[in-house]
């Protein structure tokens, strides 16, 4: 599918204004503002992401009342659970609140139900095992704002639920004692896009100051809540969240906890050590291993080896956490294969389709978020993946553009047994007889919504390759760590002159460009062999490092070419 070429506008005074006071080129200025940099000041806090500038936890609703009942649990040494997601957010926002209660010398248990045997959310089952066992006080973590069933049954049981959550608010919430969300209305915390582990890390700053007002901290050493970034950034860019505000700090911090971590179990998931971890490092190698544990085999061995100092424990779980990241890359690999076969006939029988949604009782459930999110990027259209058991339907919607999810859901609610997520990620449940109804209203719904389908490249700036040198990047690279909301910058060079090109490895095509005496190497990784490259090109790309061997040189990273 051809990808869109969207070059950014932007009023000329502006660009003008931020030269000034930065002193940079308009370039550079472009760059900034497509990322909300319009001033000194709004510079400043985008270059120093220090965790001074982090928000007062307090102003989340729900911390308040849930750091009481909480620091009453741990004076009365009250049973508590942290009940935790499955996926990587809720692996790590698990672990964060699992350690620091422990180091405070808690009776705590951690609890993340299995993918398979209790699917997501709250078990009603658990809930009663883990009752019976004495437990009375449950966290829980990046679930929970759409158990209204379950917190009411477990009325009888004589337990409080404080429900930590950033998933979208549903129309009644769960009678729970204490709910911490973001996006609830009456939340004042200025950041609402946060994860479960950065809701875990305001909770956590704001049960510490409770007890430091009650001097619990008089005769021990207060916990470096620092400490705890590591994870909080892995759940962060697992989760896709926006790179931006607090996240930033969250992200530029962690990624340096990530560096000097102390915690044995996460070194294993690090597949080699460096001076500096980036947004990249986390997506593709890290989080894949974590999530590996909760897609297809059990959470609870992710937490327990993040957690763990016990070195026995963590070279057996880190087995199979590798084992279970090896049998996901193939199950994923061969659902894809199936769900892009059954797209391609659908759209055989029908090319205007708005939406896609793709069903076989066969597909692992643990892999279905995934392969969404790889069909929507080769069809360029709103996905579903299910899969059954037992006549009950499960699966993961995803989209690329300004549709929202949710509330194309929320118009398909009669249908649904349950349903939660965000604006561009969200889960279903519904019975199997259902699904083609579903597929039918799905499809009206996305119709009638006017958006762009096919693959987008939001270009930020004209450049000249005269433009591009080690201090310009240099520049670039000060604007890291990049991600959702704060993307690497792309360029757009138009009538380049193609010197050479070569095919490297089979699959990359190395191209020499020049233009007004200008020259510079460009490398296509994985390009498309039906492309013709002729003499003269335009091309989108990023600007990246080349240090290979020591050096310091600089490639051009395409991303796609067209011709003048």
């Amino acid at each position: 599918m051809k990808k869109i070429w969207h070059l950014k506008e932007i009023e000329s005074h502006e660009i003008s204004r931020l030269n000034s006071e930065l002193k940079i080129s308009d370039t550079l200025s472009k760059v900034f503002i497509n990322r909300g940099i319009k001033s000194k000041k709004e510079a400043q806090d985008f270059f120093l992401p220090t965790l001074e500038k982090l928000p007062n936890p307090f102003l989340m609703e729900g911390v308040k009342k849930s750091v009481s009942r909480i620091i009453e649990a741990i004076n009365s040494k009250e049973k508590i659970v942290v009940y935790g997601d499955f996926d990587c957010d809720g692996i790590t926002s698990t672990a964060i609140l699992y350690s620091f209660l422990s180091s405070l010398g808690c009776n705590i248990k951690s609890y993340n139900p299995d993918r398979l045997e209790e699917g997501y959310g709250i078990n009603i089952e658990s809930i009663n095992q883990l009752a019976a066992d004495g437990y009375s006080l449950f966290i829980t973590t990046d679930c929970g704002i759409s158990e209204n069933e379950v917190i009411t049954k477990s009325k009888n049981l004589e337990v409080d639920f404080i429900i930590t959550d950033h998933h979208t608010i549903p129309t009644v919430l769960p009678d729970a004692f204490s709910i911490i969300n973001p996006k609830l209305s009456n939340c004042e915390y200025p950041y609402k896009d946060i994860c479960a582990a950065g809701v875990i890390f305001n909770l956590i700053v704001a049960i510490r100051s409770g007890l430091r007002e009650d001097g619990f901290f008089d005769d021990i050493a207060e916990p470096n809540l620092a400490r705890y970034l590591d994870l909080v950034s892995i759940g962060t860019i697992a989760d896709s969240m926006p790179i931006t505000g607090v996240n930033r700090i969250f992200v530029s911090n962690g990624l340096l906890e990530i560096k000097n971590t102390t915690r044995k179990g996460l070194k294993h998931l690090i597949s080699k050590n460096k001076d500096r971890f980036s947004v990249r490092d986390v997506s593709f190698d890290i989080a894949p291993k974590i999530n590996a544990a909760g897609r297809v085999g059990k959470a609870s061995n992710a937490v327990n080896l993040l957690v763990s100092d016990d070195d026995d424990e963590i070279e057996k779980l880190a087995a199979i956490i590798q084992s279970n990241n090896q049998i996901r890359q193939q199950i994923q690999e061969q659902v894809f294969s199936e769900a892009d076969q059954i797209a391609k006939e659908k759209f055989l029988k029908n090319p205007k389709k708005s939406s896609l949604v793709l069903y076989s009782k066969d597909w692992h459930p643990g892999v279905l978020g995934i392969i969404a999110s790889r069909i929507v990027k080769q069809y360029g259209v709103p996905c579903a993946i299910l899969s059954s058991k037992n006549s009950v339907a499960k699966g993961s919607l995803r989209t690329s553009n300004s549709l929202n999810l949710y509330k194309v859901l929320e118009e398909c609610s009669d249908l649904l047994i349950q349903f939660g997520g965000h604006s561009a990620a969200a889960g279903v449940t519904l019975q199997e007889d259902k699904i083609e109804f579903f597929e039918n209203r799905f499809e009206e719904i996305i119709s009638n919504h006017d958006f762009i389908t096919g693959e987008t490249i939001e270009i930020d700036s004209l450049i000249e390759l005269s433009e591009i040198n080690i201090s310009f990047l240099s520049d670039i690279e000060k604007m890291e760590p990049f991600g959702k909301g704060n993307p690497y910058p792309i360029f757009l060079l138009k009538n380049a002159m193609v010197d050479s090109k070569k095919v490297l490895k089979e699959k990359h095509l190395e191209i020499y460009l020049s233009k007004n005496n200008n020259k510079m190497r460009a490398i296509w990784f994985n390009f498309s062999k039906e492309v013709d490259i002729s003499k003269e090109i335009d091309i989108v790309f990023t600007i990246q490092r080349d240090s290979f061997k020591g050096n310091d040189n600089i490639n051009l990273n395409i991303l796609d070419l067209d011709y003048p």
